[in-house]
């Protein structure tokens, strides 16, 4: 991987007069760019790492099996349609053993024939993007919480239903007219986003976001 990036160099200081013109009379200075670290782990009950920012915009999490790189037909998501259901009356007849024609829809929707979600479709995605919630016990509630800086985010341990409606406000750009159930986050988009900056920051470019040095960021679950 190769990158060109044209540099503009200057022997006067008339550069550094500019940035202090621009501070002076907006009060901030634009940065251009932005910083992206990931970190990939086996999570059991809590995982550490690392994070050294002076604006710290945006955690996201991630969570799925620890066979996500095994090769594999994709993952129907929750709701949507599975398998063909019958549709003639011959149903009976031909599942006793008699004689008769049987029909099969094309697919019959999880949630039920009427499609709620916009389900009376089929929809796939692959085992690698498959983003499952994964408990100790399966009757056993999750809950969810940061500690940063010894600070713990939230104040207090969310459950699997409120830290799906943080991530929702915690995305500048969501998309509200796209709906998924509970059922559908938990099996198949459980992804959570903390935000650390401001609400709106980001189109200004602004460095608002949470100053963490290294070595401070604990997640549990």
């Amino acid at each position: 991987m190769t990158l060109q990036v044209e540099v503009l160099g200057m022997a006067t200081s008339v550069l550094d007069q500019i940035v202090e013109q621009r501070i002076a009379s907006v009060g901030y200075l634009s940065l251009p760019f932005k910083n992206y670290y990931s970190f990939a782990s086996t999570h059991a009950i809590t995982s550490r790492l690392n994070v050294n920012s002076a604006s710290w915009d945006r955690l996201w999490l991630v969570y799925r099996p620890t066979t996500y790189t095994n090769k594999s037909a994709p993952v129907i998501v929750n709701g949507y349609k599975k398998s063909g259901a019958f549709v003639s009356p011959a149903t009976i007849a031909a599942t006793n053993g008699s004689a008769g024609a049987v029909t099969t829809d094309i697919g019959l929707p999880q949630y039920g024939a009427g499609g709620v979600f916009n389900t009376n479709s089929e929809k796939y995605i692959s085992n690698y993007f498959n983003f499952k919630e994964i408990k100790t016990t399966p009757s056993a509630p999750a809950f969810y919480q940061l500690q940063v800086n010894s600070a713990n985010i939230p104040a207090y341990r969310m459950t699997t239903a409120e830290a799906y409606a943080m991530s929702v406000g915690a995305i500048q750009h969501y998309d509200k007219e796209h709906k998924i159930s509970l059922d559908q986050y938990k099996n198949n988009y459980f992804v959570q986003c903390y935000r650390f900056c401001l609400d709106g920051a980001e189109g200004n470019r602004l460095a608002s976001g949470l100053i963490s040095s290294p070595q401070q960021v604990q997640v549990g679950a």
